[in-house]
């Protein structure tokens, strides 16, 4: 059976406050004007010590039935159906091999390894987080690996997350790095207008904290991130109008150590010495004068979100809390291509 329901993503969740180490009821604040908002497919680790959020859905799968919920990008409209799949297990090719995340790789890396090798050796597949297969999986891993649909609120310096469904990934095999993942069916849909994170118990548990990498370059548009603001807005260039207004401050992503402002732009840029000509005689040098390079604001549109992964199990929902957000910065070869990115600076 199929029904339609509406999907409100214009109501934002402001997160003003929350325990470093614990949890704290996230003050709401309604409000259906937001001034940037982008939707983002992305694989997130929801691995959690002594509870497999994977083994408890492919047990629902291979014991009963789940409610599985299906949108098109930039749609309203989800339609739901439900499915079993009693035949799941392990295939053939991941026996006797233990799932490992690189702790150093943005985005995460996902590896099987062989723990009776050592070096790298170890390591028999390798997969990327953003390679989807279209094959059909019949059988699944142990990798707590999951793709999540997420809508991004921005507004006034303070960055949202609304997780609408999340996928079950299962690894399937390539002839070379990395495997490709295949999203076995999307669960866990949030149509909650105000999105208010319930009390934590039970039923409700941090399941992992992530880093989890979003571009919204207009150099080389991503397939998975998409800004559905109707005008477009930039949102490098409205991180950098609140830096300026007060809003948020930029500071080390390392130290903590304040950046100033009227350096923002011009830090860790090039800087050319060059002569200043007699107007008069064009061989005759009068003085020196450094000419500095600038960023243009619009290139502050790589962002790194440190998010709490909560899950409730009872109602079947993920609620993302915003940690940190580090502006990333491309780093370029001599020809101009990008060769890969680094943390520019921290909003508090």
């Amino acid at each position: 059976m199929k029904r339609n329901v509406i999907v409100f993503f214009l109501t934002t969740l402001l997160i003003h406050s929350y325990a470093q180490d614990g949890y704290q009821r996230i003050p709401i604040v309604h409000d259906t004007a937001v001034q940037w908002t982008a939707e983002s497919d992305k694989v997130i680790n929801l691995s959690y010590p002594g509870k497999s959020l994977k083994t408890w859905y492919l047990d629902k799968l291979k014991k009963g039935t789940v409610i599985t919920y299906t949108k098109e990008r930039g749609s309203k409209s989800v339609s739901t159906d439900e499915i079993t799949m009693p035949s799941l297990s392990k295939p053939d090719w991941q026996k006797g091999l233990a799932v490992e995340t690189s702790p150093y790789r943005h985005p995460t890396e996902w590896y099987f390894a062989d723990n009776s090798k050592e070096g790298y050796e170890r390591f028999k597949y390798r997969g990327g987080v953003l390679t989807f297969t279209a094959d059909s999986c019949c059988q699944c891993d142990d990798a707590d690996a999951f793709r999540a649909k997420q809508i991004l609120n921005y507004k006034n310096g303070k960055f949202t997350i609304w997780n609408v469904f999340i996928s079950p990934l299962c690894a399937r095999p390539t002839p070379s790095p990395p495997f490709e993942w295949y999203p076995l069916c999307n669960v866990a849909y949030n149509n909650s207008p105000d999105r208010k994170i319930p009390q934590p118990g039970n039923d409700v548990i941090l399941l992992n904290t992530d880093e989890v990498d979003y571009d919204f370059s207009h150099e080389q548009p991503s397939t998975y991130d998409t800004v559905l603001t109707s005008n477009g807005t930039d949102i490098g260039s409205l991180i950098y109008q609140d830096i300026l207004k007060g809003n948020i401050r930029p500071v080390e992503a390392e130290t903590g150590q304040p950046i100033p402002v009227k350096d923002l732009l011009t830090r860790g840029m090039p800087a050319d010495t060059v002569s200043v000509p007699d107007p008069d005689d064009p061989y005759k040098v009068t003085a020196y004068k450094v000419l500095q390079q600038e960023r243009s604001s619009r290139d502050f549109n790589r962002i790194r979100i440190k998010q709490d992964l909560y899950f409730d199990f009872k109602n079947e929902r993920l609620y993302s809390v915003v940690r940190s957000v580090i502006l990333l910065q491309v780093a370029r070869l001599p020809n101009g291509i990008i060769r890969g990115q680094y943390a520019f600076c921290r909003l508090e």
